[in-house]
């Protein structure tokens, strides 16, 4: 089946604290920067990363979090992460929302160079699945009360990720993660082009140079 490819960059840049030690599992959780290609909301070309590679794309800010398990350095990493781009307006007597949700749930291998050193770079290669949704709602308050419309779309197609980081060791049982980046495509189906496109989802012509 042919494949589509969608949001060409994820960036995750996370601070925050890991619980780690020798041979047990690393618990992480933190803050998601998600860079993301073919959305119709577009990064203001006026703040300040203004760039070709930012501008092109669309920011959605989340929470990313994983656990791994190594063993002599190599090891296995399962991550989630979650990221959203949301828009309101508020009118007289009532509120308009509408936000793009995108859901990464992958895992696979990873390999830490130097468990037992302060600084502790790693590289990972993942594999699984991802979640993009769309939601829109109106709320409307009257003389009859107060009425709620809403729809929502969404699809979930398989996904990759490669990347690494850089972790350092603050205490015998903490780590700070300084830095984490994924490219993190996500291969959309045929169907998800057409349903997605067709409500304002993404925008395909934008992809047309990432496809498989």
């Amino acid at each position: 089946m042919l494949f589509k490819t969608l949001f060409a960059t994820t960036a995750c840049i996370l601070m925050t604290a890991s619980i780690a030690a020798a041979q047990s599992p690393e618990i992480f959780v933190g803050y998601s920067n998600l860079q993301s290609e073919g959305l119709p909301d577009r990064n203001d070309p006026n703040w300040p990363f203004n760039t070709d590679f930012f501008s092109n794309r669309s920011t959605l800010h989340g929470v990313n979090g994983s656990i791994s398990a190594f063993w002599e350095g190599i090891g296995l990493t399962g991550d989630f992460s979650f990221g959203r781009q949301g828009h309101s307006n508020d009118f007289t007597g009532g509120r308009d929302e509408r936000h793009t949700d995108t859901f990464y749930f992958l895992g696979g291998p990873a390999i830490k160079f130097s468990q037992k050193t302060r600084v502790q770079p790693f590289l990972r290669v993942l594999a699984g699945g991802a979640h993009t949704s769309f939601k829109v709602s109106r709320q409307f308050t009257g003389s009859s009360g107060t009425v709620t419309n809403s729809f929502d779309v969404g699809s979930t197609d398989f996904s990759a990720a490669a990347g690494g980081g850089l972790d350092v060791r603050i205490g015998d049982r903490t780590k700070l993660r300084v830095i984490q980046v994924d490219y993190a495509p996500i291969f959309l189906r045929d169907r998800t082009i057409q349903v997605l496109g067709s409500n304002g989802v993404i925008q395909p012509s934008t992809l047309e140079g990432q496809r498989q």
